[in-house]
């Protein structure tokens, strides 16, 4: 008798062990179909344990898109369910989307679960790529890049589009037909005698499409000279009046072993002196002095004082290098 009992324990601890719970959620797969920008759709899931012990849903993740309240049912029995809400918003995406949602439970098997979000984002004027920030890469000065942006509307006969504005100092834009009356080709190119520094500016293109006649670009470049300035900008924050002022600006080759020398530097602001530390590969240049008075009439409204620190050197390539200088006054 006792030896049944005690192999009767040892199934029900085998039984025990071997028991473990099971996520089934229903459907795994949606399709919202055809959307239009900014256009939301709300749908539901099933989450059940189809295993036989306790399943724990321990986390929920999203892509962007996708949107999903939390659960108040986090814990399911053997055989119980629940429904988990999912949020699409369309945004500004355009054209064939798919986002995901990743569900993370206790199952030994399926720990973590996938499911598959889809829609096809219809827009008046398509464009790829679907970045407004059009970003080149860092150039150095007299390098070019030319960045496409394709165009597309097709409830026009023919797409027509035309800069409007945009940063002629250092971007041309070059529009041309693509490969139907419906598309557009956009070139942005970097000038070779784009001036150096950090450019970040707006475009603005017309167009003939009713739903959109404006199109709003951002265009971002950093142009690197012979000569690496750091920092780029010397912002002294917020100063009280005839406070002391120290600080330092680094001047070094872009590709190292390039010979250079720094000729003279000023700063344009009363109350700040200069100084030229030639180094070993580098130039430091200091500033020194003090902030201006609270009174003074150079001092803006606002407190605000600008100005620039101009670096001359011996390189044909870099003969003047302007680093705009600023401070706030507060008593």
């Amino acid at each position: 008798m006792l030896r049944t009992l005690l192999s009767l324990a040892l199934l029900l601890c085998a039984a025990a062990a071997l028991a473990a719970p099971r996520i089934v959620i229903e459907p795994e797969q949606i399709d919202f179909g055809v959307l239009q920008q900014h256009e939301t759709r709300d749908t539901k899931v099933a989450i059940t344990n189809a295993g036989d012990a306790t399943l724990e849903i321990r986390e929920i993740e999203s892509t962007c898109g996708c949107t999903v309240p939390a659960l108040e049912v986090t814990e399911l029995a053997p055989g119980e369910s629940t429904e988990m809400e999912i949020h699409f918003n369309s945004k500004t995406f355009q054209g064939k989307q798919t986002k995901y949602v990743h569900v993370f439970s206790n199952d030994p098997q399926r720990g973590a679960v996938d499911l598959i979000i889809t829609a096809d984002i219809k827009v008046p004027l398509e464009m790829h790529p679907g970045k407004s920030m059009i970003g080149f890469r860092t150039l150095q000065v007299g390098e070019t890049q030319t960045l496409t942006y394709t165009f597309t509307a097709e409830q026009v006969d023919e797409l027509q589009m035309e800069p409007r504005s945009w940063p002629r100092e250092w971007l041309a834009i070059d529009v041309r037909p693509g490969t139907s009356a419906h598309t557009v080709l956009v070139d942005f190119s970097v000038k070779e005698d784009a001036p150096p520094g950090r450019h970040r500016e707006q475009i603005k293109l017309t167009t003939n499409v009713p739903e959109v006649p404006v199109v709003n670009l951002q265009a971002d470049v950093k142009l690197i000279s012979d000569l690496v300035v750091s920092p780029e900008k010397v912002n002294l924050r917020v100063l009280r009046p005839e406070q002391p002022i120290k600080t330092r600006v680094r001047v070094a080759p872009y590709r190292p072993g390039t010979s250079f020398e720094v000729t003279g530097a000023s700063v344009d602001i009363p109350g700040i002196r200069t100084r030229v530390e030639q180094g070993d590969g580098e130039t430091t240049i200091w500033l020194d002095g003090q902030s201006l008075g609270a009174g003074d009439e150079r001092v803006e409204a606002n407190g605000a004082v600008k100005g620039t620190l101009t670096i001359a050197t011996n390189l044909d390539s870099s003969p003047e290098i302007a680093v705009p200088v600023m401070y706030m006054v507060r008593p």
